[in-house]
């Protein structure tokens, strides 16, 4: 159909993406994620040996490798698809963050810039700021370990980057269009 939406619009991105159950399935949030940025996917998203998502590097290809036992238990747990978005984002946010490329291990500093990360991207996508931070409520530990921080820190990331992208959104609506002059006559 001439002039339908297609999956890479951003417009399109927060009611027409679809729950994480499948590689395509991430293949089109990563996509949706991406588009928010205005920047094109270049990940492999693979069914891996995993506890649950995780973003790596191979043979120097980005890819986001997951355990679907563990995406059909927060898509179950969570009934939203956000959820699951989030945890797409939050990986995309390691590469994005250059984690993976400096070779870094999960410790509590990176977590959050990548919490962060997704709450600036989901924002950008239409999710609300509850949304945002629902995965967190199942996904963390109320206590930070060696690896992760605690809940309330994460969900201050979320927070952080949620309102960091909900000012910008407010800057260009408030913003003044720049006119070129250059053809008017003097």
């Amino acid at each position: 159909m001439i002039g339908a939406p297609s999956v890479n619009d951003v417009s399109i991105s927060s009611t027409d993406l679809p729950f994480f159950s499948s590689s395509a399935d991430a293949e089109k949030i990563v996509s949706g994620i991406m588009d928010a940025l205005g920047l094109e996917s270049k990940f492999k998203i693979k069914v891996a040996n995993v506890p649950n998502v995780e973003a790596t590097l191979k043979h120097h290809e980005r890819y986001i490798l997951y355990n679907p036992e563990f995406v059909n238990e927060v898509n179950e747990v969570t009934n939203n698809k956000w959820a699951s978005i989030f945890i797409l984002a939050h990986e995309v946010g390691h590469h994005l963050e250059g984690h993976t490329e400096a070779g870094l291990k999960s410790r509590p500093a990176i977590e959050l810039e990548a919490d962060q990360f997704a709450g600036f991207v989901l924002c950008k996508m239409g999710a609300t700021l509850q949304q945002s931070q629902l995965a967190m409520y199942y996904i963390s530990n109320i206590t930070s370990s060696k690896t992760h921080p605690g809940r309330l820190d994460r969900l201050v990331a979320i927070e952080k980057g949620w309102h960091k992208a909900e000012m910008q959104k407010e800057l260009e609506n408030n913003s003044v269009p720049i006119t070129d002059n250059s053809s008017a006559t003097n």
